[in-house]
Order: structure tokens, then C-alpha cells, then sequence
């Protein structure tokens, strides 16, 4: 593990910093957890929303992949470093240094790169500013010199610290973004961006102030053991660190969302929102029916077959309803006539042609009835009184 040096003064003023951003907001968190846990035994859980669970699928994906990167076998992991792999002192001559590490390659020939770190690894300077930032910056940094550290500090923070958690603050901005993840998600932005910042506010404060020889132990300032390298270990703590960290942030989605904890309930503003946004789809159903229903009604009127058909089918309408009167000038309903009494009770007794099925026979009237009237007993019952 890596040693970092940190006096009780430094510790002091982190605290004096970051106290009043901490304690209000662990407060706030402790509250809400406390009403969620009370609440919990009586509201049942919620299904995870659509929007929830894509989130939850980038979070998966992130925490594979920054999990991935921490192993130190990936492709992309760093270069190990020289005195651990060479078991080699602090204080050991830079020859004998790279004598060993050739047998560490291919046919016991140094690379390319090998031999230009040994030409620049000639002083402790040299060698402090390898132990922090890696070969990479005292090989190719143009501006950079061993007497100020800070240079090789600004050339390595760029794509190697600032890079990975913007692009870690740019998973946090996806996942607790309203449109995309809901709004479950959304309430932990804050949270979650100061636990970000935060978690790159430590890195940037190691990355700078670490010194290998004044945190070293006793043994490795001594030359009794090899030195450890902090390009290496931040370089593979670092996206275990995001794994940690997104895998708290999918655990909170997933309590928040599913009402599990840190459930609030919805306002009063929301649930207008939503009477309204009922009753306007209703309306909108409606008025496209109606609509449909009035494209439907010029139609027929203006085709003359169908006209006739519509003006023949509700003068059989009246004629059955009894609203005409008979040639004796008797009123009375065509049912009543002896041919229709006689083939109704025919078709009771199962004797007219064809014999019909009087139960089939309801079945399908029934069901025609239900296709046709399809969705109006539920727009009468959604549709306030």
C-alpha cells in the first residue's frame, strides 16, 4: 500500500474545510434515513420505473468497466515500477538498476524506453519524480526538469487524473439526469457531484503533496527496501475507487426508487399534475373518437347509396318500435303481426330453417356488442361525473 505522510495539522485543516459542507448534509441524511425506516414497514416496494433501471444499466456498465481497469493485468495498466520489479534500493546505481531490469525483457535487451529513462534517472530528483508521476513524464515532458516537481505535476494531472473523473462526473451528470434516469434519480445529483468533486479534491491533494522519500518508512529512507511507486498505486486505485463509489450510487437509485428508503411522497403539486394529465388524455380520447365518429356521419350523407341505406334502416327502426299506426288505425308494433309471432315461435322451438342456435346466437351478439362498444365503459368511468 501506498504510505502517505499526513501530519495531524493537515488533517486539521481538511476538517476545518470540508466540516460545514459534510455535517449539514450527513445530518440531512441520517434524518431521511430515519423517516425512510419508518415508513418502510408501511409502504410496500415499487417495481423500478423504466428510466431507473437505465440508469441502473449505466451504472452496471460503469462499475465493470472502472473494475476492469483496476486489475493490474488490463492492457491499459501502468508500467511496473523499476525498484520493485528489481528489487532495488533507493539509493542503488542507476547501471545496476537497468542491468536488472534486462533480464526482465525480451532476450535480456532493454526497450527503447528503458534506455531513455536510464539516461534521465540519474539523480534523486529524478528518481522522486518517478516515483509520483511514472517514466511517462520524464520521458516526453518538453518543459519539465527534476529541480521543480511542480512541472512534471502539471504535465501528468491532465490526462491522467483530471481526464478519468471528468469522465466519471460525466457518468454521475447521465444517471441522476431527470429526462434520462427520472426523477428517483435526479434528487442525488447534488449528492452525488460533491461526492465526486470530493473523491477528485482527495486525489489532486495525494497526487500533489506526496513526497516517496519524506513518506517512505524507516527501511526504504535507510535503503533496507525497495521504494513503492505512487503513479502505480493511484494509477489502479483510482478506478476502484469509482467502482466503490458507483456501486454506493446504483444501491441509493435503487432503495430511492423503489421506495424501499428515502421515500417521499409525492406533492400536492404533482398529484394535480398528474388529475390533470388523466383527464387530459381522457378528453383527447374523446374528442378523436367523436371526431372519427363525425368524419363517419359526412360520409354517409353525402354517398347517396349509403344515405338511402341509413334513411331505409331507421324507418325500419320506427316501423318496429310501434311509432306508425296499422291500416285499421290501430296502433301497433310490427312484433305483434301474427307472421312474426309464428316465426318467433318457430325459431323458440328450434323448428325454423336451418335450425337456429339461440345460445351460439347470443355469444356472438354479445361478443360484437363488446367489439363495438370497446373502451366507452372505461372512458365512463375515468370521465368525472
Amino acid at each position: 500500500m501506498v504510505e502517505v505522510g499526513i501530519s495531524f495539522q493537515t488533517i486539521k485543516s481538511l476538517l476545518i474545510f470540508f466540516a460545514p459542507i459534510i455535517i449539514p448534509r450527513a445530518i440531512n441524511l441520517y434524518r431521511g434515513l430515519r423517516i425512510s425506516l419508518s415508513q418502510a414497514g408501511r409502504i410496500p416496494p415499487r417495481p423500478l420505473s423504466p428510466l431507473a433501471t437505465r440508469a441502473l444499466n449505466v451504472l452496471f456498465f460503469a462499475i465493470v468497466l472502472f473494475l476492469l481497469l483496476s486489475l493490474p493485468v488490463n492492457p491499459h495498466a501502468p508500467a511496473a515500477n523499476i525498484f520493485s520489479l528489481t528489487r532495488s534500493r533507493l539509493n542503488t546505481p542507476t547501471e545496476v538498476i537497468f542491468t536488472r531490469l534486462a533480464r526482465h525483457r525480451a532476450d535480456n535487451v532493454l526497450t527503447e524506453e528503458d534506455t531513455l529513462l536510464r539516461s534521465k534517472l540519474t539523480s534523486m530528483a529524478a528518481r522522486k519524480a518517478y516515483l509520483r508521476f511514472g517514466a511517462e513524464p520524464l520521458i516526453n515532458c518538453q518543459f519539465c526538469s527534476p529541480g521543480s516537481l511542480q512541472s512534471y505535476l502539471l504535465y501528468y494531472l491532465p490526462f491522467n487524473v483530471l481526464v478519468p473523473h471528468l469522465f466519471h462526473m460525466l457518468i454521475v451528470g447521465l444517471v441522476t439526469s431527470a429526462p434520462f434516469a427520472g426523477q428517483e434519480a435526479a434528487q442525488w445529483r447534488n449528492t452525488f457531484t460533491l461526492a465526486g468533486l470530493a473523491l477528485a479534491a482527495v486525489d489532486l491533494y495525494i497526487m500533489a503533496t506526496y513526497d516517496p522519500v519524506q513518506s517512505a518508512s524507516t527501511a526504504v529512507k535507510f535503503g533496507q527496501a525497495p521504494p513503492s511507486a505512487l503513479y502505480y498505486r493511484m494509477a489502479l486505485g483510482r478506478p476502484l475507487a469509482f467502482t466503490i463509489l458507483d456501486a454506493v450510487y446504483a444501491a441509493l437509485i435503487y432503495v430511492s426508487a423503489t421506495g424501499r428508503l428515502f421515500f417521499s411522497p409525492p406533492s400536492q403539486a404533482d398529484q394535480i399534475d398528474q388529475i390533470v394529465s388523466t383527464a387530459t388524455s381522457s378528453l383527447t380520447s374523446a374528442s378523436s373518437k367523436l371526431h372519427a365518429l363525425s368524419v363517419t356521419r359526412n360520409a354517409v350523407v353525402r354517398q347517396k347509396v349509403l344515405k338511402n341505406r341509413d334513411d331505409e334502416y331507421w324507418r325500419a327502426v320506427v316501423a318496429m318500435e310501434g311509432s306508425g299506426g296499422n291500416a285499421d288505425g290501430n296502433s301497433g308494433s310490427i312484433w305483434e303481426e301474427e307472421e312474426v309471432v309464428k316465426a318467433m315461435s318457430r325459431a323458440m322451438n328450434g323448428q325454423a330453417r336451418g335450425g337456429i342456435d339461440l345460445s351460439r346466437l347470443g355469444v356472438q351478439a354479445g361478443e360484437y356488442v363488446d367489439e363495438v362498444t370497446a373502451g366507452l365503459e372505461n372512458d365512463a368511468v375515468e370521465r368525472p361525473e
